[in-house]
């Protein structure tokens, strides 16, 4: 049995958050590692996330600076990603790493609770670029919806996809090991390759307890193709192989340079046809693009109502009418 991470100790009295500053700190649990929040000398809290990186040390940066800027005073780290520092150094308040789950690893730099006292398993798999890696990529927010309620954060990191089924096939079988180890729910999510990979994984039995799949892709983008048929035959696929039992949230954004088109229409044909329980949201209205769920707007308008989806089966709005 893997041994659960102790959460460093609640902050000295002399550390507790002004009535504003909590609010700020309730908000940046509901934001995507890496993650820093800072208290200034005004008795406001300043907060940075969703940082790219291999520790959280941009984001450290990044709200130490804002802090500075507008408190014009003396600023002091209180937590970084989901640890409450007490007035230690960050870099020495690291928490121990949970070891792999197949080609799974721990989020860096986080607080894993191990399968047997966390409330589930989160899994981020994020998206690809040819010649880039993505692997220190930030999650997007919709995550961190899941960790504030004792979900532990995994990662599906690909450097490099040469085998896509072979990709989709390895997740399944971590997923499987995940539930053996005791977490008794396991979400995947994902954006771009990270989403196509996840649906894939369901496709082929992974037992899971929900997707988030967020701008799918798989063939690049429109443009570099020839022909757009096997794109969307793929996706056909893929949305009529899935089985009931995980709840699915779909979804696509207008201008999105990889979308074939119609896909939206063909996943909710393909779940009301199998019965698969699933929300597809399409083109909702202010977003645009590939990556218009990356940063912080689109997991506060819906992040709430995909998570009361997964978790209850509520269907509530801009989710849903």
């Amino acid at each position: 049995m893997v041994a659960a991470c102790a959460v460093l100790a609640a902050p000295p009295v002399s550390a507790q958050l002004t009535p504003d500053a909590q609010r700020t700190y309730n908000d940046f649990q509901r934001q995507a590692p890496h993650r820093a929040f800072v208290l200034g000398a005004d008795g406001k809290g300043y907060l940075w996330a969703a940082s790219n990186g291999t520790d959280p040390g941009r984001a450290v940066a990044s709200a130490t600076k804002l802090c500075e800027e507008r408190s014009k005073g003396h600023c002091s780290l209180y937590a970084v990603n989901n640890i409450v520092l007490s007035g230690h150094d960050w870099k020495a308040a690291a928490p121990p790493a949970l070891p792999p789950i197949g080609r799974l690893r721990p989020e860096p730099y986080w607080t894993n609770k191990g399968p047997q006292a966390a409330a589930g398993l989160i899994v981020w798999s994020h998206g690809y670029m040819a010649g880039r890696d993505a692997t220190s990529s930030a999650p997007q927010g919709q995550v961190a919806y899941f960790t504030l309620e004792g979900y532990d954060l995994y990662r599906f990191d690909r450097e490099w996809i040469r085998d896509w089924p072979g990709d989709a096939t390895d997740l399944a079988n971590a997923v499987r090991q995940a539930k053996t180890m005791g977490y008794r729910r396991v979400i995947l999510a994902g954006q771009s390759a990270g989403a196509w990979v996840s649906l894939a994984a369901t496709m082929r039995g992974a037992p899971v307890d929900g997707v988030i799949s967020v701008s799918a892709a798989h063939h690049g983008e429109v443009k570099d193709m020839r022909d757009t048929t096997r794109a969307r035959s793929d996706w056909q696929q893929v949305v009529r192989g899935i089985k009931p039992g995980p709840r699915l949230v779909v979804v696509n954004f207008k201008d999105d340079t990889y979308d074939v088109g119609s896909r939206m229409d063909d996943a909710r044909a393909a779940f009301k046809a199998s019965g698969v329980d699933a929300i597809v949201i399409s083109d909702p209205e202010g977003f645009s693009g590939h990556g218009a769920a990356n940063g912080t707007v689109f997991p506060r308008k819906f992040g709430a109502c995909i998570n009361a989806f997964i978790e209850n089966g509520t269907r509530q709005p801009p989710c849903a009418p």
